[in-house]
């Protein structure tokens, strides 16, 4: 009766748009009542150079239908996984799918076999996106906005909007949570998780079987890192907080509350006095990879935070970018740019190795982590490290691009990190010449609101950086954003394309 019902209402909408949308009646009826591929008898095409089109979820808003996926044009691979087919205009169509919910299983995703004219749907059959869907919900019940501006207006360049936030940041001065406010509100865990609005589900499977590990090094501003912690957080990952040897007792006091409320969140069992330019800032994060290495063996990739930066990708996002890599590690490097000064005073590098300059920030595989903390060569070229000046900006970048080591994930070509052929996408900082509408602190930009517009689309995974107590709607905005899109893909209104990271250079010419 219900599929009589559909194909009586488009006997007088006998048109392409009707078939398309009869072609999905189809895949809702039989995606209830069989795990098996449907296939229907399908329309001849009309063109050789065939559109085909690969949804992998649909979603019902309003009166019309949103069918999502990626697509391709003829033998070539043109590929778009947010190109969107909207069925506009069919309002008794979606109120016969709403009045019988039994069949469509919304936790489901099941594309069926249909050509249409010259657009072909294919068959794509997935496991259950969700882990538990109307559990998960919970965690976006609402927009989390900021009152005071809206910081749509602001992404989208409103000069009226980014005045707005420059009066009301030099009127009214940002507050925070402080150190004695975490003490007090960790001593009910439940309640501190629950107000602070961590997400504590890995929301799609996708997400739980890919767990990342993190580091994070902080030396005070606890709320300001801990709405990095909160941003970055979920149960399936694996955290290690290293707080500085200097911070003051409540800055400690207050990290041991936070991570005592979450059994996958830990201290490290020492501090280092860190001070730049020699081996404390480079002994936390590999006494991070130890004990991330000891406690868990499922994470795939590590990822080393600063307690003054902030994601610009979701965990969903991450995921497909890391999955993208397929085990590649993002690291700068050159030699070209190199301050060879620093190295004058070591000797030659053992084992043959040629040092390279770069970032300390890196995301880097397992197996990579696994090298560093345990092979011999890695140990020896370590000690050659701490005879020379910046050795964070050494070490790790050293051992990614000196592919006769057989590193997994390192890479075989020219180690010359540019904006075309090698990019460095682990961090974006604004360095230099580039305009900066925050303020430049030791010649790095720190955020203001008017870089925010800029950061939107970046396709850095993590910027650097942010003060709390700087023009904070800088921050205040990050976060809106990076919280209102985990919703958005969370309830299928968002996709990603991971393509672009796909066909990087530095994954092309890794190290399998």
């Amino acid at each position: 009766m219900w599929s009589k019902s559909i194909v009586d209402f488009f006997r007088s909408k006998f048109t392409v748009l009707g078939l398309i949308i009869l072609s999905l009646g189809a895949l809702f009826y039989f995606a209830k009542y069989t795990d098996s591929t449907f296939t229907p008898t399908s329309f001849s095409s009309k063109s050789s150079s065939q559109t085909k089109f690969y949804p992998n979820r649909f979603h019902l808003q309003g009166d019309h239908l949103e069918l999502f996926g990626s697509y391709s044009v003829g033998n070539n691979t043109v590929i778009a996984t947010d190109f969107a087919i909207i069925v506009e205009d069919i309002q008794s169509f979606v109120s016969i799918l709403k009045n019988r919910s039994d069949t469509i299983n919304h936790d489901t995703e099941k594309i069926v076999s249909k050509s249409v004219a010259n657009i072909s749907i294919y068959e794509k059959s997935t496991p259950d996106r969700y882990i538990n869907r109307k559990v998960d919900e919970q965690y976006f019940i609402k927009h989390r906005n900021v009152p005071e501006v809206s910081c749509r207006k602001i992404f989208d360049g409103s000069e009226t909007e980014l005045k707005l936030a420059e009066e009301i940041t030099k009127k009214t001065p940002k507050s925070t949570l402080t150190e004695s406010d975490y003490i007090n509100m960790t001593k009910d865990c439940e309640k501190f998780r629950q107000e602070r609005g961590y997400i504590l589900s890995p929301l799609t499977h996708l997400e739980e079987n890919f767990p990342i590990a993190f580091s994070l090094l902080l030396f005070k501003d606890v709320g300001q890192a801990e709405r990095l912690l909160r941003a970055v957080y979920r149960p399936q990952n694996i955290y290690c907080v290293h707080v500085d040897e200097k911070s003051h007792d409540d800055v400690r006091k207050a990290v041991q509350g936070i991570t005592s409320c979450f059994d996958n969140i830990f201290l490290t069992p020492r501090s280092f006095d860190v001070q730049w330019g020699t081996m404390t800032v480079l002994e936390p994060e590999i006494l991070c990879m130890n004990e991330l290495w000891g406690k868990s063996k499922k994470w795939k990739y590590f990822i080393n935070l600063t307690g003054q930066e902030f994601p610009l990708k979701t965990n969903y996002e991450l995921v497909q970018i890391l999955q993208a890599y397929d085990g590649a590690n993002d690291l700068e490097g050159t030699i070209k740019r190199a301050n060879k000064d620093r190295w004058e005073n070591a000797g030659p590098p053992p084992h043959n190795i040629t040092a390279t300059k770069g970032s300390v920030h890196v995301i880097v595989n397992r197996d990579f982590v696994d090298y560093v903390i345990h092979n011999e060569i890695a140990q020896d070229f370590l000690n050659w490290t701490r005879k020379v000046d910046v050795p964070d900006e050494t070490f790790f970048t050293s051992l990614n691009h000196n592919p006769h080591l057989g590193i997994r994930g390192s890479y075989k070509g020219v180690p010359e990190t540019d904006s075309i052929l090698k990019p460095f996408l682990t961090r974006f900082k604004n360095w230099g010449d580039w305009p900066c509408h925050g303020m430049r602190v030791r010649l790095i930009c720190v955020f203001g609101v008017g870089d925010i517009p800029f950061l939107y689309s970046r396709p850095e995974l993590f910027a650097n950086k942010f003060y709390w107590n700087y023009q904070h709607f800088a921050l205040d905005c990050m976060e809106e954003l990076i919280y209102n899109r985990t919703r958005d893909e969370f309830l299928g209104k968002l996709t990603f394309d991971p393509t672009f990271y796909r066909n990087l250079g530095f994954v092309k010419n890794k190290i399998s």
